[in-house]
């Protein structure tokens, strides 16, 4: 497709689908995780008496992890809460306006979002910071989420390229 002097191949579009689907499947995966090790821990809590050693953290970190992939893929399936009661109203260039409003301060806010949770794995890693039972490191956790926010950069990206140069209506989804 060429729109605005940008030339965008079937094999561009392709990558772009590739990636959205990797950051759904990791998103899901780390959900499934979570929910098998609350179910695990709930059978073994009130079954036998007994826990996952760090079954706490661990279902801690697989939230984190999950909510920040989670992040990456409502950020590209528009999934957030919206109120269209002036888009709605507006007229074509209106809405445009704020289409690409919109996209670019979601796009700079995930990218600095993104910044900060990496500078955060870093202080983690420093501090030596370590669950107690299994003696976990935590950066571990945090360095997942991290990648889910930059996931969601990444996703932030392509949704707002689609809106500026693809004008998201040719671009089917």
């Amino acid at each position: 497709m060429h729109r605005a002097g940008v030339v965008v191949g079937a094999a561009g579009l392709g990558n772009m689908k590739n990636f959205v689907a990797i950051v759904e499947t990791t998103a899901g995966y780390f959900i499934g995780v979570l929910a098998l090790i609350t179910v695990t821990e709930a059978v073994l809590r009130y079954g036998f008496g007994s826990h996952i050693p760090d079954g706490f953290v661990v279902g801690q970190m697989m939230q984190g992890i999950a909510i920040c992939w989670g992040i990456a893929t409502a950020t590209y399936a528009d999934r957030q809460i919206t109120v269209d009661v002036f888009y709605e109203l507006a007229g074509a260039r209106t809405r445009r306006v704020f289409d690409v409003l919109a996209y670019t301060i979601n796009f700079l806010f995930m990218a600095l979002f993104g910044y900060a949770m990496t500078f955060k794995v870093f202080d983690i890693l420093r501090a030596g910071e370590i669950s107690n039972e299994l003696r976990i490191p935590l950066w571990t956790g945090y360095t997942l989420a991290s990648i889910g926010i930059l996931a969601a950069v990444g996703t932030a990206a392509i949704r707002w390229w689609q809106v500026m140069f693809q004008r998201q209506s040719e671009f089917s989804r």
